[in-house]
């Protein structure tokens, strides 16, 4: 629950009392849902955080221990559910991690997603008047993922695969996961059945992560871990060799110090076959390696790239710098529509596929850049750019990225978050620097979980940063 600790506040009893000890049951009321998709509850003024509950259900809780101010439990048992509660489709919700509302039927989760969001901003960015759009929903409220990665461990009955348990890094074994479709629900069931045949000493697997592609029809398998020798790759891709539709085999050594993308891109892996694929976006074929970041949902990520080019609108000769491009899907496409588009991306493997993207689809004016987003915001000039376009990493932007893009002045800022406590920071202090929100569009990128993906459109506004500034005299 840390995710949710630091944004979550008790209303302070006006008399202080204890908190509920660990152990203790109680009948609570559940208020709310608040980011990380957990219901929170109230014990003598004492905020309760559990998973799996909704709004005005009444619940037997057992207090589990308290954290960062913040007492966490677990539903016993719901003595009056809520109209919008369904049975989960998974039996494992509530020990794996990866779906917090299977419990919600998919119209109340998208209501839910934007009363926690607009919750949030409330809170954490003191927008109290912000209007928020619908959730744009995704076609597939099931079987959507094109990206699955899968832990792979070993128990009595061998070699399985599975996710990390809630708050744990415990791995829990699966037998499947109903975010993904049929197709590629039998490619898991392949690498499990090849993975238990091959039961060979020093193969030491950490993972397996599936990329699928519409267009290809196939995809790619990525082992990672630290295997001995080459003779036991070779045997690795010789027992998943025959899996259907998989195009290309991949493996990468990851030691336990060489986690992060930066140092991993210096090992060489070992490939046999394609380590790309291929995808269509709008009227565009994007190359997507292994090692560069591709979209889960990639429904919903064609939807959200539609609305920002309605958002821009005539874009030709518009000058538009794109932060955190990735392999550059939303760039490409708006300088084939005739903007002038500096890509930058501080991943060279994905700069890499956004170069082959633009050879392939003949796009002109859009350049592309290997650079860290503060080094590059360093060497732009006020009144280089008609629009910037940035999707930073969960955590959002660092405050000197905040403080450069504050200095621009660029008249319109696109924002894409995946998470509501970063954006809601972000664009307060945005707001801080003369920038005011004109729209807010919230995409439902990952059903079934509490994540939301989230544009906002910011402009320039000469008036604010004057009233700002009569403020700080």
């Amino acid at each position: 629950m840390s995710n949710s600790d630091q944004n979550i506040k008790s209303r302070k009893p006006s008399v202080a009392t204890e908190a509920p000890s660990p152990g203790s049951t109680h009948l609570l009321h559940v208020e709310k849902l608040v980011a990380g998709g957990f219901s929170l509850s109230r014990v003598d003024g004492h905020v309760v955080l559990c998973e799996g509950g909704l709004p005005g259900e009444t619940a037997e809780v057992e207090i589990l221990r308290r954290r960062k101010g913040v007492t966490e439990g677990k539903i016993l048992k719901v003595q009056d559910p809520a109209e919008g509660r369904v049975v989960p489709v998974c039996p494992l919700v509530g020990q794996c991690g990866g779906c917090q509302l299977q419990h919600v039927e998919y119209e109340e989760q998208l209501s839910q997603k934007r009363l926690i969001l607009e919750d949030t901003l409330r809170r954490i960015g003191k927008m109290s008047e912000l209007q928020v759009s619908p959730v744009v929903p995704s076609p597939k409220p099931y079987g959507y993922r094109q990206v699955l990665r899968l832990g792979i461990g070993t128990g009595r009955a061998g070699v399985f695969l599975g996710f990390f348990e809630a708050g744990t890094q415990h791995l829990l074994s699966v037998e499947t996961c109903f975010l993904v479709d049929e197709k590629f629900r039998v490619v898991i069931d392949a690498i499990r059945n090849g993975l238990r045949r091959l039961a060979m000493p020093g193969m030491n697997l950490e993972s397996v992560e599936i990329r699928w592609s519409q267009l290809d029809r196939g995809g790619l398998l990525v082992f990672r871990g630290r295997v001995k020798t080459k003779e036991h790759v070779e045997r690795l891709m010789n027992a998943c060799a025959d899996i259907p539709n998989i195009k290309g085999w991949i493996y990468e050594r990851v030691d336990p110090s060489e986690r992060d993308s930066k140092r991993r891109n210096k090992q060489e892996p070992i490939v046999r076959g394609a380590d790309h694929v291929w995808e269509t976006f709008g009227a565009l074929r994007l190359k997507m390696g292994y090692r560069a970041f591709m979209q889960a949902n990639w429904d919903v990520f064609q939807l959200l790239g539609k609305t920002i080019g309605e958002w821009v609108g005539a874009s030709k000769g518009l000058r538009i710098l794109e932060l955190y491009a990735g392999t550059g899907a939303l760039g490409l496409t708006l300088a084939s529509q005739g903007a002038l588009v500096t890509c930058v991306e501080g991943n060279p493997t994905a700069i890499q596929d956004a170069r082959e993207s633009l050879r392939v689809n003949k796009i002109v004016g859009c350049r592309v850049k290997i650079s860290s987003v503060e080094s590059y915001l360093m060497t732009v000039q006020s009144g280089a750019y008609d629009v910037i376009l940035l999707d930073p990493p969960r955590t959002g932007l660092n405050p000197k990225i905040i403080e450069q893009l504050g200095a621009l002045h660029v008249p319109k800022l696109l924002y894409i978050s995946c998470d509501a406590p970063s954006l809601a920071r972000d664009i307060k202090s945005l707001c801080e620097k003369g920038y005011e929100i004109r729209r807010m569009q919230p995409f439902d990128m990952f059903p079934q979980t509490a994540h939301l993906e989230t544009l906002v459109e910011l402009v320039f506004s000469q008036s604010s940063e004057n009233s700002i500034k009569k403020e700080m005299e």
